[in-house]
């Protein structure tokens, strides 16, 4: 099933073009900050909850002709923030993002900041020093430029502006709604020359107080350089063009509250996103990525992404030949090769699916990033002969992509698809506890795009697709010292994958001895294991034996769930504007046997129950049983689907309430 992701509005700003073939450079004036007054530091819009408040966020994009014959956007952004207390005291460091690659490194300038603070009635200013802005290389193709306002302290007000220049032929969106903290007032607005024609996505559940959009005239500068033999003349154009303008801007926006089962702010944050969709030259229009046919063309010629691909890779034959020796079954050389990288990679960075280097350095240096390890990875299932294209999405955490339109900028990840005797499977090295054929939940995220000369198309991973299955086991009996028992917990693979991830992250020491404290006084653990940790496709099963410490005690007041026990209701508010999006369907089995101790008689035990939730979508079964000395318990927790829309949000809050409720009843014992 496709489900329905979160509501986006796709427009495109469609310019008529004139026949001017290049624009050139137009003047803006800088921004300039105004002092507040001593009764901007008494207002309270925040409310006690906020840490700060944001008391006015404005952006602009305007284009200016550059030096290469063609144009350059300029980003502006000017930030006044209210700091209420310490909390908030991070949004005193700022950050600039700037891509370097090659010729068409982005500049920062115009950096301005200043922190004002009520000195009893008295406006003090202190400004940013130039020599305290940094500049740190991310990586090859990233500066991060960075700076910390002075004197900040709680009830400043800070205010900082900056500008982006940029050759790139995308600009920067606009996000009007913060996370964490409320905002009285953001603007965004563009001014784009009509030989331009981008594609905007606007998002959000809150209304604009201005939308407006006009036509304006901009005069530009563009220069151009001419080669005639062994000298180089460069000649300016001067130009005016029309252009399309358009504001918006929003009021009072409450800060978005991330809650409890929910992939990302990111999909439903009040935002504007734009993409570039074609050009005009002046004759005739130009395509920019604006389908998925266009998109996968440009994709496979990248010599950062496809191309290397259809390139000569037998140079892999010396790597292949040694991790498929002696191996002739088809399947088992794919696994082969996949685990061998798997095993000798490590993934720098979840969030880029390109190739940073070349396939050589990655193999040289057993690192790279989630593109440079899953494009090898094809790469070297092509050279051994396999049917192996790439996949692109977005993960859960980055955000949904659209299936109708590519924003490249919304596709953080790539994956492989291997066909193989009818069967297609999806792989993915980057996660070094990921069995052959599986994908990390954070994948399933809805739209992906595979990317092939031969049947590129949109393939869904959908979290409702994943039909997570656990039982647990509970055996309480009679022991020498009093009542003990066995603990066992078989996960599905999503849980599986998360027992792999933690124990390599923390040991499996140190994973039991936190499952020890959770029990607190009440029962100790030992003779721990873990089965299939190392067997990546299969499923783990984690042990261990419970000691319980209430035996002599005149009443016994026990709890019969032991391990993962859901103890609070995930969904505490009273309502939700959001979906709750579960990393999977649940299918929760707990069986519970007790032997009850020698000399004890039973004197309250929990009834039965049965609930359906929304009618088939989900269903709870608590049933319990004495007979002679033995208390049975059997628990089912199912839910059919992962994603539930606001509307079902009142109805799912109850059905866990309900739940939670039930799972901590006691079975109480009274002894003779």
């Amino acid at each position: 099933m496709i489900l329905l992701r979160p509501a986006v509005l796709i427009a495109f700003i469609l310019f008529l073009c004139f026949p001017q073939r290049y624009c050139a450079a137009q003047d803006k004036s800088k921004i300039q900050f105004v002092k507040p007054g001593p009764g901007d530091f008494q207002r309270s819009d925040a409310g006690d909850s906020s840490s700060a408040v944001i008391l006015s966020d404005y952006g602009s994009v305007y284009f200016i002709g550059n030096e290469k014959g063609w144009f350059s956007h300029v980003f502006q952004r000017h930030t006044r923030i209210r700091i209420i207390n310490k909390k908030a005291f991070d949004l005193a460091t700022v950050s600039i993002r700037l891509n370097t690659n090659n010729d068409d490194a982005e500049k920062a300038d115009h950096i301005t900041a200043t922190t004002y603070n009520n000195e009893n009635g008295v406006v003090t200013e202190s400004q940013l020093d130039k020599k305290d802005i940094f500049s740190d290389r991310k990586d090859k193709n990233h500066i991060e430029m960075r700076f910390t306002l002075p004197a900040v302290k709680e009830g400043s007000i800070i205010e900082y502006a900056y500008s982006v220049t940029s050759d790139y032929n995308y600009f920067p969106g606009w996000e009007f709604q913060s996370i964490e903290y409320p905002c009285l007032y953001s603007e965004f607005e563009v001014e784009i020359p009509q030989t331009l024609v981008y594609v905007f996505v606007k998002q959000g559940i809150h209304s604009f107080a201005v939308d407006k959009g006009s036509q304006g005239r901009g005069s530009y500068r563009v220069g151009q350089k001419n080669n005639t033999g062994l000298v180089t003349t460069s000649n300016d154009l001067y130009v005016n063009a029309n252009t399309v303008k358009h504001r918006w801007v929003m009021k009072d926006i409450p800060a978005f509250r991330a809650e409890k089962y929910i992939s990302t702010p990111r999909n439903y944050l009040d935002k504007i996103e734009f993409q570039q969709s074609s050009w005009y030259d002046g004759q005739e229009y130009h395509d920019v990525t604006n389908n998925w046919k266009k998109a996968t063309e440009e994709l496979l010629k990248r010599e950062d992404f496809g191309r290397p691909l259809y390139e000569n890779t037998e140079w892999l034959d010396e790597w292949l030949n040694k991790i498929t020796a002696n191996i002739s079954d088809p399947l088992l050389q794919a696994k082969a090769i996949y685990y061998y990288l798997q095993e000798h990679l490590t993934c720098t960075s979840y969030y880029d699916k390109f190739i940073r280097t070349n396939l050589r350095d990655v193999l040289k240096k057993n690192s790279g990033t989630v593109g440079d390890l899953n494009l090898l990875l094809l790469a070297m299932l092509r050279q051994k002969g396999f049917t192996a294209d790439p996949v692109l999405l977005s993960t859960r955490e980055f955000g949904f992509n659209l299936a109708k339109y590519p924003i490249m900028e919304r596709l953080n990840y790539v994956v492989g698809r291997l066909k193989l005797r009818d069967t297609v499977y999806y792989l993915d090295i980057a996660h070094p506890q990921l069995g052959f054929g599986q994908l990390a939940s954070g994948c399933y995220n809805g739209h992906a795009r595979i990317i092939s000369d031969r049947d590129s198309g949109s393939v869904y991973f959908e979290a409702d697709s994943l039909r997570e299955k656990r039982t647990t086991m509970v055996f309480i009996s009679n022991g020498e010292k009093g009542l003990e028992g066995s603990y066992q917990a078989l996960f599905g693979p999503v849980e599986s994958y998360r027992v792999r991830e933690r124990v390599s992250e923390i040991g499996e020491k140190e994973y039991f001895k936190r499952i020890r404290t959770s029990y607190g006084e009440d029962a100790d653990i030992s003779h721990t294991h873990i089965d299939s940790l190392d067997k990546k496709e299969e499923p783990v099963t984690v042990r261990y034996e419970i000691d319980l410490k209430q035996s002599g005690a005149s009443m016994i007041y026990l709890t019969p769930f032991f391990g993962d026990v859901l103890r609070e209701n995930p969904f505490k508010a009273a309502d939700r504007k959001y979906p709750v999006e579960m990393p999977y369907a649940a299918d929760q089995l707990y069986l519970f046997n007790m032997e009850v101790p020698a000399g004890y008689v039973v004197e309250e035990l929990p009834k039965s129950a049965r609930v359906a939730f929304n009618g088939d979508q989900g269903s709870f079964e608590y049933l319990v049983a004495h007979q002679d000395n033995m208390i049975q318990l059997r628990c089912r927790l199912k839910l059919n689907r992962a994603y539930f829309s606001p509307d079902d949000y009142a109805s799912l809050r109850d059905f866990y309430a309900f739940i939670v409720r039930k799972e901590a009843e006691q079975i109480v014992l009274k002894k003779q």
